[in-house]
């Protein structure tokens, strides 16, 4: 049979038809790989540290020592270091420990002064108001309040220490002080200890029953019952 031309016409539209409409079905989706998420190399990721204590610089202990004594004593200049940081009361906050030298007595020993003037090497009572001398070179400690420490504007309870200041002064923890002195009796410190010779004797400068005491491994026989003290602030 032959087929016009409009036949032909319409057989060849019709099969475009078919051809398109097989092309445009929707095609099968492939599932797309999984994501993979970005990771660092570990060897250049900065490893986590715990917080350390700030090391005093000479400027800003220079203020503190300002801002307590208020020109009443200085930095000593014959001692080298003459500052250093340690929990000397057990409260978790850095202290600050100052060797001084007093310029101002009258300042220094005007009553109602903001320290507590103490000799932890003797038998004197804390009810005694005790006076710094001509040329004394006293030990003063500064303790530390809240996370900033002896920092802290807050932070002006204040002991000054007479004739305490000894050579070879290091910082020894509780647990050192213990190693060290095995076998002895021995106080029950609430923080670090000041190690230092005086008089050719190597002892210990201690906090305990709110108040500062000297350990001589010669002469120890115990606690004494505390007296009236200067309560420390609780954080």
């Amino acid at each position: 049979m032959r087929l016009t031309a409009t036949a032909l016409l319409t057989v060849s539209f019709s099969a475009v038809l078919m051809l398109t409409s097989c092309n445009s079905a929707p095609k099968p989706k492939v599932e797309a790989p999984p994501s993979v998420a970005f990771q660092s190399n570990p060897d250049t990721v900065a490893p986590v540290t715990p917080s350390v204590t700030i090391a005093p610089k000479l400027a800003e202990v220079q203020n503190k020592v300002q801002t307590v004594f208020k020109g009443a004593a200085v930095l000593h200049p014959n001692h080298n270091p003459n500052f250093f940081t340690g929990d000397f009361n057990g409260d978790a906050s850095q202290d600050l420990a100052l060797i001084l030298k007093p310029v101002d007595l009258e300042n220094m020993n005007r009553l109602n002064a903001p320290w507590l003037v103490r000799a932890p090497r003797s038998n004197l009572s804390t009810k005694l108001r005790l006076q710094i001398q001509k040329d004394e070179t006293v030990l003063a400690v500064i303790h530390g309040y809240g996370t900033n420490d002896w920092r802290d504007p807050d932070a002006t309870q204040t002991f000054v220490l007479k004739k305490v200041v000894g050579d070879d002064l290091k910082i020894q923890t509780g647990k050192e002080f213990v190693e060290m002195n095995s076998g002895r009796k021995l106080p029950r410190p609430q923080g670090d200890l000041i190690g230092e010779t005086i008089d050719g004797t190597r002892g210990f400068l201690y906090y305990a029953s709110s108040n500062y005491s000297w350990y001589d491994p010669k002469t120890y026989k115990g606690e004494d019952v505390p007296g009236p003290f200067h309560r420390a602030r609780m954080k």
